[in-house]
């Protein structure tokens, strides 16, 4: 196989936090908002533009049952339900006709209702951004190495969350 040789270079750091999300699906999200609201410093990695995942860029707008299979006791409840309740308030979501606990919603409000998430959150957002590579001292990861249109940077974390859905993170090591 050929090969082309790339020069060692330096890389910007763009952020020092405490814990960086890769992937801004709905999960991701979640995750974010989860650690932020523990008072941890966050930022949140996404390829695409716009969080929510196959929810949103996949327009894939059911959202399956909090309750058991019985229907009798809600299973699922925390970010999921709150984001049930945001929806529901500004009348984007909805119950799937002829089901008891399944909902349909409105991809493009629920992107909205994440950027908020975000933002009261002061989580720090990298949209159109992906994880091209990563640091490791030993089995601990340090560095985040990602790219977009403003080039290549490091982000830095006490901790790190793979929410790619892919184990884009693991990969990279």
């Amino acid at each position: 196989m050929d090969t082309i040789h790339e020069p060692a270079r330096n890389i910007p750091v763009l952020d020092d936090v405490d814990v960086c999300v890769i992937g801004g699906s709905c999960t991701g999200v979640f995750a974010a908002v989860r650690a932020a609201r523990l008072g941890a410093r966050v930022c949140l990695v996404e390829r695409n533009n716009c969080f929510g995942g196959a929810a949103t860029a996949g327009f894939v707008c059911y959202w399956h049952s909090l309750f058991d299979t019985t229907g009798e006791r809600q299973v699922i409840a925390g970010l999921t339900q709150e984001m049930v309740d945001r929806l529901g308030r500004i009348g984007a979501i909805d119950f799937v006709p002829g089901q008891r606990f399944d909902r349909v919603f409105n991809s493009e409000e629920m992107k909205i209702e994440l950027d908020g998430m975000v933002r009261e959150n002061r989580i720090r957002p990298f949209l159109h951004t992906v994880l091209a590579s990563s640091v490791a001292e030993g089995r601990h990861v340090r560095a985040a190495i990602v790219e977009n249109k403003s080039g290549r940077g490091a982000i830095r974390a006490g901790c790190f969350i793979d929410a790619s859905g892919d184990g884009d993170l693991a990969w990279s090591l």
